[in-house]
């Protein structure tokens, strides 16, 4: 049941997200962005979103390289998470990318790589 409501969660965030990027956002540069407390926070929605999506086991490890913006009236994080295969697997480092609007449920997980 969890798992669902993870699911739901996460395709409520995307319609909001897309019928937010429809509407024009004025965007202003911001020269120094604050750094942001939620890398942890948004480390492990990645690596949720993504295993639910490929119906995979991964399990959350830590997240390093924190880099944000604005972008399109919310947040754009990119990340270096590191995660490993449930059933014992090595750790192994991915490039995430989530964009949000902070101090709402907008959330969405916009990549997922593995790096090599």
């Amino acid at each position: 049941m969890k798992s669902l409501a993870a699911v739901l969660i996460v395709l409520a965030a995307a319609a909001v997200a897309a019928s937010a990027s429809e509407s024009e956002f004025k965007q202003t540069p911001v020269a120094d962005m604050p750094a942001d407390p939620r890398g942890p926070l948004l480390g492990r929605f990645a690596v949720l979103v993504y295993s639910l999506n490929r119906n995979r086991r991964l399990t959350y490890d830590g997240v390093s390289l924190v880099d944000q913006h604005p972008d399109k009236g919310g947040v754009r994080y990119q990340m270096v998470v590191t995660a490993a295969d449930a059933g014992g697997g090595a750790a192994a480092p991915y490039r995430a990318v989530v964009w949000g609007i902070p101090e709402t449920h907008a959330w969405m997980l916009l990549e997922f790589n593995r790096i090599n």
